[in-house]
């Protein structure tokens, strides 16, 4: 799993078919003279056509080989066990909207999945509604077809574009296979559900004209309940709602503590307590206090998942020079995801004194949950499709001149319906009424009272629709050169320009957008479009001595145009952004086995439509209140749950200014012997304007640093009432690292062995929310780890192999969380995932593959000093404890 130089030579071969059997049997070839005269390929990092992998910028290049020894079902999977996912990267989980819960991305540096740029075969994927276009999905490539991923460790905003600030991922499909090839697995974690299948089926047919492949994929994943993960028996365990099942009502005692403040307390129904499921009684049994609902007991962690994925490659000779080539990919998703029933808490009821039904006589505000009509059930559809057309040619001009004209459509939807949400006006107008005894004051059986709470939530009862559509139209060409070719010096060149069109839309259902429906987080409505226009040119200079020149420089321009909505009403915004953006890089072999380089660009991020024209919406963001809870120590230690959540307003900032930053690499390859190759590489990436998505917590920790926040609203009592967010630009991020990787292969009597190592240590992950604040240096903090890396060894004898790799994270403090008041906060302890596979090749031209991811099934790291709902970081860490996985291929 290494960018390293026996790799490259080795993928260089292979496409130029030579040594095809020592690539596939070993994944390393051993050097060897090189013809006088070879084809030319592109490589990942640059658009010019070259004769080596290795350049000036750094590539990690994962073969299908190092692909199957992690044993991981998707690319998404595969992705975040690589080094460079530092920080770990978003696997969708049950409880976020917009689709978000049916996706996956990848977060190199930890600079966001905004700043990573995703290519399928040198292009852009397209984006995913739920992201308004700025996020591929990694998980819908069919692994079947996936012939190699190369990750570019560096900025490359100069060569491909905007977002490309952290790096790229270009995923690299077979083209010219030739049969057909099934393939099928299976993988059952030893917890309760998450049981994976995969089955798929790859066709490809050669000509001397052209070739085409299309290929299929089925892939279906059971939900995990969160209650087979986390430790609910545990009696530290208190993640637990005053939003109930059986209603609890807060009101004024009429009595005054000794500093002169009213006294609030709750009621609830004891015996309805005893009698509920997944209700936890805290009233003395007199009915005061309250009735704690425990809504990870029905919670899904990750959902049910149904995925049909298809892709086509195909090219066709039309005559010598010129060539038609096209891509078509779609992929079809179904997630049903699963919070707990609604609470109402969007607008909170009331119970006015007067009510005949009030066993208190004074207006109470309620805290109630709809368990009684159903969980919060989400059905999310989501659809990809991609298709690519284009002209690919040489002229016979000079040296030759090579071109491409293309054309591409993509565009994505996603239908999101979210069952068993609650109308708050309905619920309101129908406790008003007086026939509804919600406390049970006068005596029902548990039957007739339950019976009568179905009937008020079914009366409210809603369904919420969200509904996302982005779609991209691109056209775009290049032309590229060698000027010069000759012993001391080479010059090549090539020039392009793109245009591209972007429609995106997102909308909820209007009871949902007018902020009365309780479960749900519509009202982020976005109607935008942009225009993307780019031209580039890139220079590539072999120089004596070894030494080679690259340079590159692109102008982008965006003009985007949406409406938002705010308290005024529906106002459009346009916005122009624009920059041009250089880059240079330089590499020396100083001898033929070591390779030092170094690269310098800029880098240049247009906001997305989604970050500045999304309308105000409505969140429940789980955040712990450090200022009431530190001055209230003891009081309510329901409020003071980790778990628990605030209401929070969240929405576009049609004032963003585009992000800009900077990258620098160095680094060097040596090949110490035939066998054995090692790189070391050193990154600094300076993030001005950073776009973030300021979290609750965020807003509470400034509250509490600056005495005061105008974002945060609290009640009479003190405690929040809702808190207001949206995206902002940070005033910096700078970090900095090391990349290691080293590879060796041992040829014995016994078998031939190969040994990877890649490690990436974090030097610095420093923020700077704003010019006067003090910058924070991340690196080493909860969530944040310093240290990554994977280790493989891999025995191949005959028609047999075996692997073992282990996926390394870093330890990490939580003292930076505890000096600002969260004591509960603990380090985390370095982990190790295992991993065991063993392979067979039999005559029939198949393989059958059997392994166990976790081998010693290494629980996950803890944040708290105790056990709490979702106390894991699910994107960096395995959650689902020791697997066990099958794969059987088979070719015709």
């Amino acid at each position: 799993m290494s960018s390293l130089t026996l790799t490259a030579k080795a993928i260089r071969r292979s496409i130029l078919a030579a040594t095809a059997a020592s690539v596939a049997f070993s994944g390393v070839a051993f050097a060897e003279d090189a013809p006088e005269k070879v084809e030319r390929i592109e490589v990942t990092g640059s658009r010019i056509k070259q004769v080596d992998m290795e350049t000036s910028s750094p590539v990690t290049v994962l073969s299908a080989a190092d692909i199957a020894l992690t044993g991981e079902k998707t690319v998404a999977d595969v992705l975040n066990n690589s080094s460079i996912n530092a920080f770990g990267s978003w696997r969708g989980t049950s409880g976020y909207g917009s689709g978000a819960s049916a996706t996956s991305s990848i977060n190199m540096r930890g600079l966001g999945s905004q700043a990573t740029l995703v290519l399928l075969d040198g292009r852009r994927m397209p984006g995913t509604s739920s992201s308004s276009g700025s996020t591929a999905d990694t998980s819908q490539i069919p692994i079947a077809i996936v012939e190699r991923i190369e990750i570019l460790r560096d900025g490359a905003s100069a060569v491909y574009g905007s977002d490309a600030v952290a790096g790229v991922i270009n995923i690299i499909t077979k083209k010219e296979f030739e049969g057909v090839q099934l393939d099928y697995s299976v993988e059952m974690p030893d917890v309760e559900g998450g049981d994976a299948t995969r089955f798929s089926i790859a066709t490809g047919y050669n000509t001397d004209k052209g070739n085409i492949t299309f290929t299929y994929e089925y892939y279906d994943t059971k939900a995990v309940m969160d209650r087979d993960i986390w430790d609910m028996d545990d009696p530290s365990y208190g993640d637990y709602s005053s939003f109930s099942s059986v209603p609890n009502g807060y009101y004024n005692t009429g009595r005054v503590d000794e500093n002169g403040d009213d006294i609030y307390d709750f009621y609830s129904n004891s015996e309805m307590c005893d009698e509920t499921e997944n209700v936890l009684n805290g009233t003395d049994g007199n009915n005061n206090g309250r009735c704690y609902y425990s809504y990870g007991e029905v919670t899904k962690l990750f959902g049910d998942m149904t995925r049909n994925s298809f892709m086509t490659n195909f090219s066709y000779d039309l005559t010598d020079d010129i060539q038609f080539r096209g891509r078509g990919s779609a992929s079809l998703s179904e997630t049903n995801t699963r919070y707990a029933g609604t609470p109402v808490s969007t607008n909170y009821p009331v119970m006015s004194a007067d009510n005949a039904y009030n066993p208190t006589g004074a207006d109470m505000t309620v805290y109630m949950r709809s368990v009684q009509i159903g969980e919060r059930d989400t059905l999310t559809e989501t659809n990809n499709y991609d298709m690519l057309g284009g002209f690919v040619g040489f002229a016979d001009i000079g040296n030759g001149i090579d071109w491409e004209v293309n054309a591409q459509y993509s565009g994505s939807t996603t239908n999101s319906f979210n069952y068993n949400l609650i109308n708050d006006n309905i619920i309101q107008s129908e406790i008003d009424t007086g026939n509804y005894d919600i406390f049970n004051t006068s005596g029902m059986s548990y039957d007739e009272w339950d019976q009568s709470m179905t009937a008020l939530y079914s009366a409210a009862n809603h369904t919420g629709v969200y509904q996302g559509k982005f779609d991209s139209t691109q056209i775009d060409g290049l032309a590229s050169t060698t000027f010069i070719d000759n012993d001391n010096f080479t010059l090549a060149m090539v020039v392009g320009a793109e245009y591209e069109m972007i429609n995106f839309k997102q909308t909820s259902d209007p009871e949902s957008a007018a902020g009365i429906i309780s479960g749900g987080s519509g009202g982020d409505d976005v109607d935008a479009e942009r225009d993307r226009t780019a031209a580039y040119t890139e220079l590539q200079m072999g120089l004596p001595a070894n030494v080679d020149v690259s340079l590159a420089v692109r102008y982008e321009r965006y003009e985007q145009e949406g409406s938002l909505t705010g308290a005024t009403g529906v106002v459009t915004n346009s916005s122009t952004f624009d920059a041009v953006v250089p880059k240079i890089g330089v590499s020396w072999r100083p001898i033929d086995s070591l390779l030092v380089r170094a690269s310098y660009g800029d880098s240049f991020r247009a906001p997305n439509m989604g970050e500045m024209f999304s309308s105000q919406s409505l969140s429940f963001e789980t955040a712990y209140d450090s200022v009431w809870c530190e001055d209230n120590s003891g009081s309510d230690e329901n409020y003071c749950a980790t778990g628990n959540q605030h209401k929070t307003w969240f929405g576009g900032n049609p004032d963003l200014e585009a992000e800009e930053g900077n990258s620098l690499t160095l680094g060097a390859v040596w090949n110490v012997t035939d066998a054995w190759s090692v790189e070391l590489s050193y990154y600094d990436i300076t993030y001005d304007n950073k776009i973030e998505a300021v979290s609750a917590t965020d807003v509470i920790r400034d509250e509490k640093l600056n005495g005061s926040s105008d974002f945060v609203t609290r009640g009479a009592d003190g405690k929040i009432e809702y808190i207001e967010s949206g995206y902002i630009n940070m005033s910096s991020v700078v970090t900095s690292g090391l990349d290691f990787a080293t590879s060796y292969n041992l040829e014995t009597g016994f078998g031939d062995f190969n040994f990877k190592v890649d490690m990436t240590h974090v030097l610095e992950f420093e923020e700077q929310a704003d010019s006067e604040s003090i910058p924070i240096d991340y690196a080493g903090i909860q969530d944040y780890p310093q240290w990554r890396g994977n280790l493989a060894a891999a025995w191949y004898y005959n028609d047999f192999n075996a692997a073992w790799t282990t996926v390394y994270i870093g330890s990490q403090s939580g003292q930076y969380w505890r000096d600002l008041g969260y004591d509960y906060i603990t380090d985390t302890p370095d982990y190790f995932k295992h991993n065991i596979q063993f392979g067979y090749t039999h005559d029939w031209n198949g393989t059958i593959t059997v392994g166990i991811n976790n081998v010693f099934d290494e629980e996950a790291p803890t944040w708290y000093d105790y056990s709490g709902y979702r106390d894991v970081n699910t994107d960096l860490y395995d959650v689902l404890g020791r697997t066990y996985y099958l794969r059987i291929n088979q070719k015709f």
